[in-house]
């Protein structure tokens, strides 16, 4: 075989490797980083058979307007969540209200409640 030939099927197995390669790894998910860690599942989990406690991610305190973040959505006082109803919304807590009695949900840090200078 003439050297230009051999090269020529080189560089073809060469470019069929790669081909191959990048599809196995485009079929693997790839996690998002900007995600919270609390929102992404761990690897192998079976899925739960108990419904999961509500995670509070984000607090907004302000006369008149208060909201949260549960679990992606976005919620005020007189809002529901499951069977559970929002009664109070403070910085980096949350109260809610169900027949079990009443819950207070808090930020994962407490420096995550601090409130922003403007």
């Amino acid at each position: 075989m003439s050297e230009s030939r051999m090269s020529s099927a080189l560089l073809a197995l060469a470019v069929a490797l790669a081909l191959g390669s990048g599809r196995l790894l485009a079929a693997a998910p790839v996690p998002d980083p900007t995600r919270p860690a609390i929102a992404l599942p761990s690897p192998g989990a079976a899925a739960a058979s108990v419904v999961a406690a509500p995670v509070l991610q984000f607090t907004q305190v302000a006369p008149g307007r208060s909201s949260a973040i549960v679990d992606g959505r976005r919620v005020r006082p007189g809002d529901r969540i499951g069977d559970a109803r929002v009664v109070a919304i403070g910085p980096g807590w949350l109260r809610l209200e169900s027949a079990a009695g009443t819950t207070e949900l808090r930020l994962s840090h407490s420096s995550l409640a601090r409130p922003v200078n403007r």
